[in-house]
């Protein structure tokens, strides 16, 4: 089955299980998942390869680029603080909590497997840093209150600069190559701040130019523009 068709069809069932969502009175996002292990189990469908390509280029720009366009500015930097621990230390307990109990799980703590201790905190900072769009819809359809949302997609937006560095870390330790904390901080400081400052400039210079154009095409054209080229050329430049 083409890619296109697979789409097409992924897209129409996930039409439908909003329809029923709505219907049944149960969050979409709940909705999908289970639309999703139904087509999972029974392999229906063959579902398009998920290509760094295809991720980067296609799926993630759009997301993080709604997540950051709808947040409150005004509260995120109200609760700046708290954002900050969640995406640092918090990423940081995150990690040990993930690793270890992959490497109890697995390993016993003991290289017996094959996988030790350090190997599972390697797994554990690749999946500490979550992704929280489904939860921030879910939180939409619950009316939570907007501080917590933007407690979730604050740290959601920060947390990338975390899990890149201490999997530099892990990566090093475990290869056994040495990386001083020195390096370490200032890559932190370039994906983090880099990131920030790319996209504040990108940002102001979108905004300034849209808001002298009266022209819904290019408006949106120009919103296309930012958000994925600017994630494409951040990806370019490593932050």
């Amino acid at each position: 089955m083409r890619i296109e068709t697979t789409l097409i069809i992924l897209f129409s069932i996930a039409t439908a299980a909003a329809i029923a969502a709505r219907w049944i009175r149960i969050p979409y996002t709940v909705a999908l998942v289970v639309a999703g292990m139904v087509l999972g189990a029974t392999h229906l469908i063959d579902p398009p390869h998920l290509t760094h390509d295809l991720l980067f280029a296609v799926i993630l720009p759009g997301l993080l680029f709604e997540a950051a366009f709808t947040m409150d500015v005004d509260l995120f930097l109200k609760n700046k603080l708290a954002i900050t621990a969640l995406a640092i230390p918090g990423v940081v307990v995150a990690i040990v909590i993930a690793g270890t109990g992959a490497a109890l799980a697995i390993g016993g703590l003991t290289s017996r497997t094959g996988f030790t201790l350090q190997q599972g905190l390697v797994f554990g900072a690749l999946v500490a840093a979550t992704d929280p769009i489904a939860v921030v819809a879910l939180f939409k359809e619950l009316r939570v209150p907007r501080r917590l949302a933007t407690l979730i997609e604050g740290e959601s937006l920060m947390n990338d600069g975390t899990s890149i560095v201490l999997l530099s870390l892990l990566l090093a330790a475990v290869s056994g190559a040495a990386s001083s904390t020195g390096q370490l901080v200032l890559r932190f400081i370039i994906v983090v701040g880099g990131g920030g400052f790319l996209g504040y400039v990108v940002g102001t210079a979108a905004s300034t130019l849209i808001s002298k154009i009266d022209d819904a095409v290019i408006e949106i054209t120009i919103t296309m523009i930012t958000a994925y080229g600017t994630f494409a050329f951040a990806e370019q430049a490593g932050v």
